[in-house]
């Protein structure tokens, strides 16, 4: 691909290129990241978290979604239905025998 080479307008906007959006899969709406290095304009996809959803970010909160996301591959799973958890009937994990050995 050539280098395209595009102008800003007096509200310092830039159209991408359809085949650069097309290439980096951006579509009306996207965020882009912006930084300056030098006599560099770097434009990156940006990712933003709106502030509410914050809390599944932080570490406590992904170490939680990793020991889930292991009890699902390993079967430590359980199986209810609406009905059952409205009439208050949790499922529960069985007991596991006590570790004999050295600790």
């Amino acid at each position: 691909m050539a280098r395209p080479v595009v102008a800003m307008n007096a509200q310092g906007r830039v159209t991408l290129p359809a085949e650069v959006r097309k290439q980096l899969r951006l579509s009306d709406g996207d965020r882009l990241e912006v930084s300056v290095e030098d006599d560099r304009i770097t434009l990156r996809p940006a990712r933003v978290l709106v502030a509410e959803d914050a809390w599944a970010y932080t570490a406590d909160s992904l170490r939680s979604i990793r020991r889930a996301l292991d009890d699902v591959r390993e079967g430590r799973v359980f199986e209810t239905t609406e009905a059952d958890l409205l009439a208050g009937r949790y499922p529960r994990r069985a007991r596991q025998p006590a570790r004999r050995g050295r600790r």
